[in-house]
């Protein structure tokens, strides 16, 4: 616009009102000057002025909003119309000299009652100046920032904001300059003001000298192309690729499953509760624990077929060690990891009421009949280690922090723990008394501090502590089996000649003078963790080598992976250096090492670290499921189910324990190595051979087409397909996508899982009941007919194109005959899904 708005008021008016009404992208406040007026044309809000805050004719863009930093102007919305998760702040911005500094509040939603805000600011005060959108959060103490390049002055510039979750993206005349994540976002801050230009209630008031124009407030977040459209003030368009694209290149991929090539039985696919988990289970509302639990355990799925949970099949519980009680004598500098003990401080007695936030969730896994529950220890009982501390002290031998003296009291303490809560009615399946032996767990300098509980131990000290809990659970028939050896990585099991190297070979072979094979409570489990061996040739080999040298032991241990988070810098294997991965970039990155672990190191479990963990690291989701944060004063707490949570989801909810994972070929043919950079398959039925569950990760930018057919099953195919996707757009969601002829699509970056029934092959013509909807196209009417099961009611039908787009949506009036206009549908696959209030059935209809 120019300075000819100022005579052209009516028709601007009017072409601004036009700029929304010709898509569905209606604004809740915009002001734009246009009559020389502070008017919201939305009618929704006023916006006071205070402190020589006015209008001004600029000779650029005519009236516009004018603040001055010595004179402290600003400007305030009647309500905060920034108060939700979802949510887009578009306006004009002139940065003027004058008492131009640092930290200016150009807006900001303020919470006076506790003074935490989120603001964005056109100069930070550290680092390259640039420009910043901040939380600072005072009830969760969290203060966070996305920050960007720094901003010209004297300058007319477009500023948008973005907010969707707790994804935040900045633009600058219409191009994305920044994003990241925040955890306390506007919804959180609960602010009861919104202001431009300054805040009034705060004693930092950084004011500023500065021109508004075109400010505009949605409650959804808009595209790119849309934001562009703002800059241009040109009509806002349709958005563009804000969804799946399920548009595919490059040649189809044929599957071929060989439901008789069978490897490993899977177990369990499970998380571990620390650290965080305790805080959240003692202090958290009640019904979003509820929430928790559900969403972590639950195998159920909605009325639309979308899991309701991820199911996790194995739920690790930290015995603790007693350090929380010692409080910053501990040593131990971050508080969250310093465990609460059974074990009473002086070595006597115990106190059950101790971890209660853990326990909470423990029972919820019971309680949802997880099907293994496993306790664990970083270290033993402080009352029991040397120096009464839960760490090896600087200088000390590479050795246990647990006395000699104290082997068997350390049996009878784990075998405590495990008769105490099975008369609570929870029992442990497994018992896993050490954790990655080889690190050195000491601090840098002498009375240093360390950031968790930890001790080595050597492969001696192993035998002797293993044996020792052997006797103990033997002689009081504890049934919980003991399970070793966590090793810190892949390489320590399979070589080295370390204090705690070579386990494999160590403790299963029976030639070896530790074998423990002969004790009765030893498992015949071999555990290893995946850090360190995430990229390149160490994906393949190490786990190549791992399974081959468990196959030539006369015992053939079964090999779980217990322990994965994405630690050091593996996790970027295939990205440039120095810039941040998305949540869906770390989500493949873990994909990656599961299937490495399930195709070639052949585990029967799989376990992640750790469950809740507090913020993104470094803006990265790399160490939580999901992300918690809990108040200061421990009365609330929120949460971000983060991608990482969905796609362990795609193997946990679906790879049910009893499965077994089955050989395919493929007809592009390319390597192993080659397949974890393109689109990687792992494929898996259950004992009856009725069910198939096949997972696959893109790694590539286009959409695949995979066929699936079966070998060495006669006359049985693939029945009632869905497909369930997560990528940027969908989170672990079934999909209405057309799944005929034995076909899916794997749309680029995602993680898909497909399930099938295997049944014998049969016509849709002997499968139809009356219980089924029916529908077909007439081209001579160019109507589509639908007939309605009268076995339940059907609420509605909604009609989706192949690609998943929701089309129409027709209330259905206890009619059983339905007919749909579709001339101004274009040839191809469609599919109509009739719903009621807890079930659904989808049916595909041709038009031609």
């Amino acid at each position: 616009m120019t300075f000819l708005k100022l005579s052209l008021i009516c028709v601007l008016f009017y072409a601004n009102y036009l700029v929304f009404a010709q898509s569905n992208i209606k604004p809740v406040a915009s002001y734009t000057f246009n009559s020389n007026m502070v008017v919201d044309e939305t009618g929704n809000s006023e916006l006071l002025l205070y402190n020589n805050a006015k209008l001004i004719t600029d000779s650029e863009r005519g009236a516009v909003l004018h603040f001055t930093a010595s004179d402290k102007s600003y400007a305030a919305f009647n309500k905060n119309l920034l108060n939700t998760d979802t949510c887009t702040i578009s306006f004009f911005f002139y940065w003027e000299d004058a008492g131009a500094g640092s930290w200016h509040q150009l807006f900001e939603i303020h919470n006076k009652a506790t003074n935490s805000n989120f603001f964005f600011t056109p100069q930070i005060g550290w680092g390259d100046y640039g420009c910043a959108l901040i939380s600072d959060s005072r009830d969760y103490g969290l203060y966070e920032t996305v920050e960007s390049i720094t901003l010209q002055k004297n300058k007319w510039l477009h500023i948008a904001i973005t907010i969707e979750d707790k994804r935040v993206k900045i633009y600058l005349n219409g191009s994305e300059i920044s994003t990241g994540y925040l955890a306390i976002s506007p919804g959180l801050i609960q602010g009861s003001s919104l202001y431009l230009g300054g805040n009034p209630d705060r004693s930092d008031n950084y004011y500023i000298s500065a021109r508004l124009d075109e400010i505009t407030i949605f409650n959804q977040v808009l595209s790119a192309n849309q934001i562009q459209a703002l800059f241009n003030e040109t009509d806002i368009p349709a958005p563009v690729n804000n969804k799946t694209n399920w548009k595919t290149a490059g040649s189809q991929i044929d599957l071929t499953v060989d439901l008789s090539a069978k490897n490993q039985t899977i177990q369990n696919f499970g998380s571990s509760d620390a650290w965080n988990t305790e805080r959240i289970g003692k202090y958290w509302p009640i019904e979003k624990k509820e929430k928790l639990a559900e969403l972590l355990f639950s195998t159920d799925t909605d009325s639309y077929g979308n899991p309701r949970g991820i199911g996790l099949s194995a739920w690790r519980f930290n015995i603790g060690a007693g350090t929380a009680e010692q409080g910053t004598a501990s040593r131990i500098s971050v508080e969250s990891r310093r465990t609460e003990g059974f074990l009473n401080a002086d070595g006597n007695g115990y106190n059950w009421d101790k971890q209660i936030g853990q326990q909470w969730f423990l029972q919820k896994a019971n309680q949802y009949d997880v099907h293994h529950l496993i306790g664990w220890q970083n270290s033993p009982p402080v009352a029991y280690t040397q120096n009464h501390l839960g760490f090896r002290d600087y200088g000390t031998a590479m050795a246990t922090i647990l006395k000699p003296e104290y082997f068997d009291d350390y049996a009878g303490f784990l075998a405590d723990v495990c008769d105490h809560f099975s008369k609570e009615g929870i029992h442990f399946d497994y018992i896993s008394p050490l954790n990655e032996p080889q690190w050195g767990w000491a601090p840098t300098t002498s009375g240093g501090t360390v950031t968790q509980e930890g001790t080595p131990w050597t492969n001696e000290e192993i035998f002797d502590v293993v044996a020792e809990i052997d006797k103990e659970f033997t002689s009081r028939s504890i049934s919980s089996n003991i399970i070793i050896t966590e090793a810190g990585s892949v390489e320590r099991m399979v070589g080295g000649a370390g204090h705690a190297d070579n386990q494999l070979n160590k403790f299963w072979n029976t030639n070896s003078q530790l074998s423990l094979l002969e004790k009765a409570s030893f498992s015949d489990i071999a555990t290893y963790h995946s850090y360190f061996t995430d990229y390149g040739s160490s994906l393949i080999d190490l786990r190549n080598e791992i399974f081959q040298k468990s196959q030539a032991l006369n015992s053939k241990p079964i090999l779980w992976q217990t322990e994965y988070s994405l630690l050091d810098n593996g996790y970027r294997y295939g990205y440039p250096a120095g810039i941040k991965l998305t949540e869906m970039e770390c989500a493949l990155s873990l994909a990656r090492v599961i299937m490495a672990d399930l195709n070639i190191a052949n585990v029967s479990a799989w376990q992640w670290w750790t469950t809740f963990d507090e913020v993104k690291f470094d803006g990265e989701s790399r160490f939580g499921l999901i992300e918690a944060l809990t108040k200061k004063d421990d009365s609330d707490g929120n949460y971000h189910l983060t991608k990482l949570f969905y796609t362990f989801g795609s193997f946990s909810h679906f790879i049910r324990p009893g499965m077994t994972r089955v050989g395919f070929t493929r007809s592009d043919n390319i390597s192993v190595e080659e397949s974890f950079n393109n689109v990687v398959f792992s494929i898996f039925t259950n004992a009856e051979i009725n069910k198939l569950v096949l997972v696959a990760a893109n790694f590539t930018k286009d959409a695949r087409v995979v066929s699936l057919s079966l070998k060495n099953i006669e006359q049985k195919g693939l029945k009632n397909p869905k497909l369930f996707l997560t990528d940027e757009y969908a989170n672990l969601e079934k999909q209405v996508i057309d799944l005929s002829d034995d076909k899916l699509i794997v749309p680029a970056h995602s993680v898909i899982t497909y399930t099938a029934d295997i049944a014998e092959e049969t016509s849709i013509d002997q499968n139809r009941t009356e219980q089924n909807m029916v529908a077909w196209y007439n081209s001579n009417t160019r109507e589509i007919i639908a007939i309605l099961p009268s076995v339940y009611s059907i609420n509605h039908l909604k009609l989706y194109s192949v690609s998943g787009d929701l089309l129409k949506t027709i209330t259905v009036n206890q009619q059983q005959r339905i007919i749909i206009p579709s001339d101004q549908l274009s040839n191809g696959v469609y599919f109509l899904t009739g719903m009621t209030n807890d079930h659904y059935e989808t049916t595909k209809v041709v038009i031609h």
